[in-house]
């Protein structure tokens, strides 16, 4: 026999718990959607179905009812709300209220797909976020007060969390507490009715309930910084956009880098596609910066601007041996909006369709259209190779330009003189400009000391560059900056190179490139090799260094050597320690807050808490059977173990006189209290089966008499006569 509804007092003490659970999964959509009206109108929704509900089931006690009714209400309010383009209005069960809730789901869906994060709560937009609230609530209703399943009530209570999962937005910690506590305290609220389940039977599932909660919080945050620590770990990211782009128009890089700025949701819609015949060609480039005041980066170089003809070679500077091998790619622009060409960072030639406008730009090594958008652009670019091997640019030295030359400009910041020496601690066993920037590019690499991290910490100082180099935690802007200054500061000429890495390969042997590729890398300028890009931000976002600037990339590589959150084969060292206040964690160890913790402590921590997990569970004794039918079959279970079964053909009473006659021929006490349960239990299941009103006993007298039988007739609770063998033929 199932255990009934919810009713009474409990009821309306559960329906309360379920609104404010409910508006609380409610609540997560306001870091996704504009403040509005939908908020209250959601709330008002959702506590009047909750009023019609409880009211039903406290009046009717039934399972089913209360559900059927708060549909139907659930269903007039949002006709009435937003059927009508007009307005709230008295809505009929009509084909034009369905229509009208058609169209305005419609005009929703399509809001949510072309707009973006915070979206504009339109009357489509509103419509969908009180219906969704409205049926979590009927369906967590159902199950946890209806049908007494209050762990599958949370599964429906959490779809409100996913959409937050999903763009990666941020929940507030007292929404998470709040969502936290409200299903505990659903847990502990619907537990056993006194009248099918003793009173110790509802302490232990509600205490187990806290401790398993408890013990789940406690792992994750320890296994948190361990799993960042696993290989592969954040190569896949969850899209962070609405629909299929992060705005309802075509995507456009900002020309304006803040050092400061976190890193907002990226668009994942298809930028641009590409194909290559030969080797890869490493990202493709945009446009360059140089002009940086300290926090951020912008188009006003200080650089005189050169006009010439797409025409020939493209190249900063005047290029030998055109006769190379080359690379042919075909590009094809889709929802990139710009007036400018993506193209690979070596020489290059680029055929474009007839009729358009364009100029090149060598000293940013830019190709612009002068009439718009290349927005729909199809075109072909042939690069030649150049000699970018460790070898010639160990050879090669710093281009030569003037003390005033903004490729050398450092911003003059409190800190300035503390970043030089820094670059010069990192250098100092360095002896070429090569060898200088591989030893940066290794530090800025090493993760022992740098995180990568797509929030930016508070400002500490006026100087952004050495607040991230204290932090050590940042995405590609501030590493890109960081060593664009820092080689400044050591007289190496550099610039900020700003596009997208290669994006990923599909079957058809094509290169999808989405707006989450969106980089940004350091270019210092050598003086035959010209322009020459390193990679500083680290491997889990990057992968691999250019060969030209790995240290490693001729050293065979071991499982043991490899960093964990690093591809294979990208080793990284630690040249120097990091400045006061650094986040980074030495070898062996795992960050848990502000705190370094040895990595063997956490482990050993995490295997307590899972063997206590473990003890728990063994000790844990059984639940009671809840009726007669189940007292009945568990007793089968264990008696058809210790060799005494049955078949279904026969009667309750039949077996039970067949159990008594083998306690028959034994006078001790045990087998007497075994006589009498067997007696008790026929009484209960036929009592049960048959009786107008059959009136159950409680579960742990019924398990306490499935007990004794059990033990007088196992192994254990025979005498050794009864043990020996039958004879042949008995039955």
């Amino acid at each position: 026999m199932s255990e009934p509804p919810v009713t009474g007092a409990r009821a309306w003490v559960g329906a309360a718990v379920l609104v404010v659970a409910v508006l609380t999964g409610v609540a997560t959509l306001r870091t996704l959607v504009a403040p509005g009206p939908w908020t209250v109108l959601t709330a008002a929704a959702v506590v009047l179905v909750a009023l019609v509900t409880t009211t039903v089931r406290t009046v009717g006690r039934t399972r089913v009812a209360p559900t059927a009714w708060g549909a139907v209400v659930a269903f007039g309010v949002v006709a009435a709300l937003w059927s009508a383009p007009t307005g709230p209005t008295l809505a009929l069960p009509t084909l034009g209220t369905l229509r009208g809730l058609r169209r305005a789901a419609e005009a929703g869906v399509e809001a949510i797909a072309y707009g973006h994060i915070p979206l504009t709560p339109s009357a489509g937009v509103e419509m969908l976020i009180a219906s969704g609230a409205l049926v979590v609530l009927l369906v967590a209703d159902l199950l946890a007060l209806g049908l007494r399943r209050p762990g599958a009530a949370g599964l429906a209570l959490a779809a409100l969390w996913v959409v937050v999962v999903v763009f990666e937005r941020s929940t507030p910690l007292p929404l998470l507490l709040l969502g936290g506590t409200t299903f505990l305290v659903l847990l502990a609220l619907v537990r056993p009715d006194r009248r099918t389940a003793p009173r110790t039977g509802a302490a232990p599932r509600t205490g187990a309930a806290v401790v398993a909660a408890g013990a789940v919080t406690l792992v994750a945050v320890v296994a948190a910084p361990l799993l960042t620590a696993l290989p592969g770990w954040d190569a896949v990211r969850l899209p962070a956009v609405w629909g299929a782009g992060a705005a309802s128009g075509p995507v456009r890089l900002s020309l304006d880098l803040d050092m400061r700025a976190s890193l907002g949701p990226q668009s994942n819609r298809t930028l641009l596609t590409y194909t290559s015949q030969g080797p890869a060609t490493g990202p493709l480039r945009l446009y360059t910066l140089t002009s940086f005041d300290g926090r951020q980066w912008s188009r006003d170089d200080g650089v005189d601007e050169v006009d010439q003809d797409v025409d020939g070679v493209l190249w900063p500077e005047p290029v030998a041996g055109t006769d190379a091998a080359s690379t042919t790619l075909r590009i094809r622009v889709d929802e990139l909006d710009t007036d400018r060409l993506p193209v690979p960072l070596d020489p290059r030639t680029v055929t474009l369709p007839p009729g358009g406008r364009w100029r090149y730009d060598p000293v940013r090594d830019e190709v612009l259209s002068r009439s718009g958008t290349v927005r729909g652009l199809l075109y072909e670019v042939q690069v030649l190779d150049r000699d970018l091997s460790a070898d010639s640019l160990q050879a090669d030295t710093a281009a030569e330009v003037g003390a005033t030359s903004p490729f050398l400009a450092v911003p003059d910041t409190p800190s300035a003189a503390e970043v030089r020496a820094l670059a010069e601690e990192i250098t100092a066993d360095a002896a070429t400009t090569h060898e200088k920037a591989v030893a940066l590019q290794t530090w800025f690499r090493d993760a022992t000391l740098f995180r990568y991290d797509t929030r930016v910490a508070a400002a500490r100082s006026d100087d952004a560059v050495w607040d991230f180099l204290t932090d050590r935690r940042g995405y590609c802007v501030q590493y890109a900056t960081a060593m664009t200054v820092m080689a400044r500061s050591l007289g190496i000429p550099a610039r900020l190179g700003v596009g997208f890495l290669p994006g990923r390969t599909t079957s058809g042997g094509e290169r999808v490139v989405t707006g989450r590729l969106a980089h940004t890398w350091p270019e210092l300028w050598f003086a035959e090799s010209g322009w020459v890009r390193f990679e500083p931000t680290p491997a889990v976002q990057t992968g691999l260094p250019p060969a030209y600037a790995d240290p490693f990339a001729a050293v065979p590589v071991t499982p043991e050597d490899q960093e964990p959150t690093a591809p294979a084969g990208q080793p990284t060292t630690s040249p120097t320690q990091a400045p006061q206040g650094g986040t980074g964690t030495r070898g062996g160890e795992v960050a848990l807050g502000g705190a370094h913790v040895p990595r063997v402590l956490v482990l050993g921590v995490a295997a307590v808490l899972a063997l206590a997990a473990l003890v728990v569970g063994l000790r844990r004794p059984p639940r009671p059977p809840a009726d007669a039918e189940a007292a009945w079959a568990l007793l089968r279970r264990r008696l058809a173990r210790s060799g005494v079964a049955w078949s279904d053909a026969r009667t309750p009473r039949a077996v039970g006189a067949e159990l008594t006659g083998r306690l028959d021929s034994r006078r001790d006490p045990a087998a007497t209290e075994a006589r009498a349960a067997v007696a008790a239990l026929v009484a209960a299941l036929e009592a049960e089966r048959y009786a107008p009103k059959p009136s159950t006993p409680e579960p742990e007298r019924l398990g306490a008499w499935v007990t004794t039988v059990h033990t007088a007739l196992s192994e254990r609770g025979r005498t050794a006569e009864e043990r020996a063998p039958e004879p042949a033929g008995r039955t």
